[in-house]
């Protein structure tokens, strides 16, 4: 452990929250179970042994003691070619990762067999302190590192879809150097690492109460981790005590994964209460280990790397919906991903949506897919048609067939039969709603804001090119900062619906003590109220004002910030963005770009009908507006058989009015098949809304035909055209007046109805050639002249 973690003990606030898993019939799998009951204590004693001096060992054929895993003692080199050795021992490819002239991983690879690419890893450090000729850190980290050999040893019986490292790392207790460089190649290389299991001390337990934490964050899929862990260990009876810290410390190397965007979490035992009273000392030793703790510690993170990889839970892939002025029903997808058989129908995957006005909000309705099956895959569900200035919020369930797990998306929701009937505690949300943008800034200029500090643009990280903004263009931020970058002009909200702050952002801020916040202010800056968004965390601390919303720590890619200000309605508001800093450990610093103030509103135009209707050479639309706000017209879209919607014609509206008006267009065409048309109305800011579409069955096309080219005479180009009475397979071709054929004009697939081709014959001479159209058993031929 590295030894800052340490000295936080009596420096922090801790807020730890306890959990007792409400898992509802939760049933056990017999391969984790089987898995589980492996785990045995000999061996991982006899792992420690080896590692901490307690008994010789082997090394490269010869017999070793390792009295040290310090850096600086030759006798870590001795333990890292150990443990190499052993996981070869069970199978695992593995090779050691230097990254300093002292400093080598040991990295252990075992395929997946269906997602090789796609890797979970189970990990500890095996350096160890105090830095004398004798460390022989049985807990810290001897322990952590027979987890990781042991798992070795039983998942070489086992298939995994998933890909697992094994992976022990060196030089922690310098600072995560083995771990942040291993992370840092793999975000270079764009390794997809789904998950990380860190063990870092999980054998002292010397007052017998199981208490054991679990540091997990809202990174990738650190939350996902953490509930593994406790659904495993209350599955399978393992017996601890587990504590959720949440955000955790970044004390050891699953923060190196955090850094880098990776979802991490890492077991730890009680400290707060229970810390090893000899860490980092020459008696760290396992006379001191709580045997049936370090079982139980070992059992649980082994039985949730297992069931990560064997894919035995749900997860629920979904792109939320974006808030639009829908017309018609509104599709939502999700993929539902695992490796047990998903419930059908009452069992099957559910959606539950509502619909309010921002204050009151309809009861949950369930809406089943549209399609049941029981695997994995994507699920359509629809929320039917809802009335303009409407908010929807839903929620996603998925549960397996036996009634032993569910999950929800967004989480937190439980219940089985049908999934998710319990709702979680957030949701998803979008408006039926018109959408304006109230303020749009892309980072090109700072003249939309007043600077303290160095706030500025850059171009060494952009969303939209070729800049964003950040605190410290330059590099590094300074210490001892406080910077601000201040909107330059209020903006009233308004009567709106619903409203919205977005940007995009990434970060590397010293974690738990510099921060960065979004701020806002309703009397121009007199007082300010720090913002709450999908990245934020709570303050914590000495230095970071307590619980409020903030950014720290590391997000090393691009993502896009929501944050919801249905709060500030009618309200003039600024925003700025707010960064500070201690006086420690300076980072890269904060970036944003792509910065978006968007309101939600009703649709300014009320349509009351919408019909079309078939003629002899024609369609002929009309619809009917009750009233009119701010109209600038209609834009009318056809499709045909291609697929494409095309314009074919404008119609402008009355503006504002309260009185109905009637429309009406006839679309002249030639055309056999189904027709959809849809109407695409347009405010007079921009702001575009469609209405239906509708389709109809048109015949106004019934002869083949091949038209006299025009010009003729020509040089070098004419217009050719052909009339087909159904779609076909077409042939133009030139032949010369002896029967030659000279070109191949078109071929390919034409619909019904009127075509044109344009020819460009600058490579023929002068002459009278004879142009050909086949189409089916249908033939046509007509002259033209080249003439030069």
């Amino acid at each position: 452990m590295k030894q800052r973690f340490g000295t936080l003990i009596s420096g922090l606030l801790i807020l730890f929250i306890i959990f007792s898993p409400n898992i509802h019939s939760q049933g056990s799998n017999s391969v984790i179970q089987q898995i589980i009951n492996q785990v045995n204590i000999d061996t991982l004693m006899f792992f420690v042994k080896e590692l901490s001096g307690n008994i010789p060992t082997t090394i490269g054929g010869q017999p070793y003691t390792i009295v040290s895993r310090h850096k600086n003692n030759a006798s870590n080199d001795k333990a890292g070619e150990y443990i190499k050795e052993r996981l070869e021992r069970y199978g695992v490819t593995t090779t050691l990762q230097s990254f300093s002239t002292t400093g080598k991983n040991v990295i252990g690879v075992k395929p997946g067999s269906v997602y090789p690419n796609k890797k979970y890893i189970i990990c500890a450090h095996f350096d160890d302190m105090p830095s004398g000729s004798l460390a022989p850190g049985a807990d810290d980290n001897a322990s952590g590192t027979a987890a990781v050999m042991e798992a070795a040893r039983i998942f070489r019986n086992y298939t995994f879809p998933y890909t697992i490292v094994y992976a022990l790392w060196d030089e922690e207790e310098q600072g995560l150097v083995g771990s942040a460089y291993y992370a840092s190649q793999a975000r270079t290389a764009g390794d997809s690492i789904i998950g990380v299991f860190n063990m870092d001390m999980i054998a002292w337990d010397s007052n017998n109460d199981n208490l054991a934490e679990i540091h997990t964050r809202a990174v990738g899929t650190s939350l996902d981790l953490s509930s593994k862990m406790l659904e495993i260990n209350s599955t399978y009876a393992i017996g601890l005590n587990p504590v959720i810290k949440n955000p955790g410390l970044t004390a050891s190397d699953h923060a190196s994964f955090w850094n880098n965007s990776y979802g991490a979490v890492l077991l730890i035992e009680s400290y707060a209460n229970d810390f090893n009273a000899y860490y980092h000392t020459v008696n760290d030793l396992i006379t001191h280990f709580n045997q049936p703790y370090f079982l139980k510690s070992a059992r649980m993170v082994i039985g949730a790397t297992a069931a990560m990889a064997m894919n035995y839970n749900i997860q629920i892939e979904h792109t939320p919906i974006a808030s639009s002025n829908y017309s018609g029903n509104i599709l939502v997808t999700a993929n539902v991903v695992s490796n047990l058989t998903i419930g059908t129908g009452n069992y099957s995957p559910k959606l539950y949506y509502r619909t309010g006005n921002g204050t009151n909000f309809t009861p949950f309705s369930m809406v089943s897919p549209s399609a049941s099956k029981n695997a994995s895959g994507v699920y359509n569900f629809i929320i039917p048609a809802q009335t303009e200035a409407t908010i929807v919020q839903y929620y996603l369930a998925a549960q397996d067939s036996a009634s032993n797990l569910v999950t929800t998306l967004p989480k937190g929701g439980s219940g089985f039969n049908p999934p998710g009937s319990v709702p979680p505690s957030t949701f998803y949300q979008f408006y039926v709603a018109n959408t304006s943008l109230a303020f749009e800034d892309t980072a090109n200029t700072i003249t939309n804001w007043v600077i303290s500090g160095t706030w500025g643009t850059t171009t060494s990280k952009f969303v939209s090119p070729p800049y964003s903004y950040t605190e410290s263009p330059a590099g590094n931020y300074v210490a001892s900062a406080t910077y601000t970058m201040t909107m330059a002009n209020t903006i009233n909200l308004g009567d709106f619906l619903g409203a919205t702050l977005e940007f995009s952002a990434q970060w590397a801020i010293e974690d738990n003590w510099d921060y960065g916040q979004i701020q806002i202010t309703t009397d121009n800056g007199t007082t300010w109220t720090a913002l709450a968004g999908s990245f934020t965390n709570p303050g914590q601390g000495t230095f970071q004002p307590a619980g409020q919303p903030l950014y720290d720590g590391a997000q090393s890619t691009w993502v896009n910030e929501m944050i919801p200000l249905n709060a500030y309605k009618n309200k003039p508001v600024k925003f700025r963005f707010y960064f500070r800093s201690d006086g420690s450990q300076q980072f890269d610093g904060w970036y944003v770009d792509n910065i978006k103030l968007k309101t939600f509103s009703g649709i300014p135009v009320e349509l009351a009908a919408f019909s079309i209707n078939p003629e002899s050479d024609g369609v002929t639309l009309n619809w009917l507006t009750a009233s009119e706000l701010n109209n600038k017209g209609f834009k009318i879209q056809r499709m045909l058989g291609d697929g494409l919607w095309k314009d074919a014609a404008f119609i402008e509206g009355r503006g504002t009015t309260t009185e109905q008006t009637a429309y009406s267009y006839f679309d002249k065409l030639a055309y056999n098949g189904t027709v959809q048309y849809r109407l695409l109305q347009t405010d007079l800011d921009g702001t575009e809304k469609i209405y239906g579409p509708k389709q109809v069955n048109v015949n106004t096309v019934r002869e083949f035909a091949l038209e006299q080219n025009y010009p003729n005479p020509f040089n070098p180009v004419t217009t050719i055209g052909f009339t087909l009475p159904v779609s076909a397979e077409v042939e133009l071709s030139l032949y010369d007046i002896q029967g030659s054929k000279v070109a191949d004009i078109f071929r390919g697939s034409k619909e019904a109805g009127n075509h044109k081709i344009i020819f460009e014959a600058s490579g023929l001479s002068s002459g009278v050639y004879i142009y050909k159209l086949s189409a089916g058993d249908k033939i046509q031929t007509r002259r033209m002249v080249i003439l030069k």
